[in-house]
């Protein structure tokens, strides 16, 4: 099922990097010796190998890219995860919206909401909140970087 395959996926991401795993595809070449490869790098699961001392010596090349990669598998998962979210609790209701924007927005000034505090208020689980809360953080920091950008390139009054 869907949740079982997605599980999967996100467990394999967050495996070692030097624990090669047997691939289903065994034409694959290995990314050292060109020879026919039957594992795969544990994290990416892009890179083939013929063995595991080999993806070892591979590491330092292949460390840059995979972690790439790595990085955007794990915005991808976080970003189906805050939909599911949004969708499963029905946040973007303008009225849920609006609630959501004054629990952010209010409070003390150096106070921060809480993921237990927004999970009671939103009936949702603390990871979901976690989950949740952290997604609204990137997209406040993209927001703040692009209006510097902005602001130093001559754009953006104020």
């Amino acid at each position: 099922n869907n949740k079982t395959s997605r599980a999967l996926r996100y467990n394999s991401l967050m495996s070692s990097p030097t624990a090669a795993t047997p691939t289903t595809t065994p034409s694959s070449k290995c990314a050292v010796c060109q020879k026919e490869a039957t594992k795969l790098c544990g994290r990416c699961r892009l890179v083939h190998y013929c063995c595991v001392e080999h993806q070892r010596s591979h590491w330092k090349c292949h460390k840059k890219s995979c972690n790439d990669q790595y990085q955007a598998d794990q915005y991808t998962l976080h970003k189906r995860e805050f939909d599911r979210i949004i969708q499963t609790y029905k946040l973007n209701t303008p009225e849920k919206s609006e609630e959501i924007a004054n629990m952010l927005t209010s409070g003390d000034a150096g106070k921060k909401v809480t993921a237990p505090e927004f999970a009671v208020k939103f009936g949702m689980k603390t990871e979901e909140a976690v989950v949740f809360l952290e997604w609204v953080n990137i997209g406040v920091k993209f927001k703040e970087q692009a209006i510097d950008v902005a602001k130093k390139s001559g754009f953006g009054g104020r």
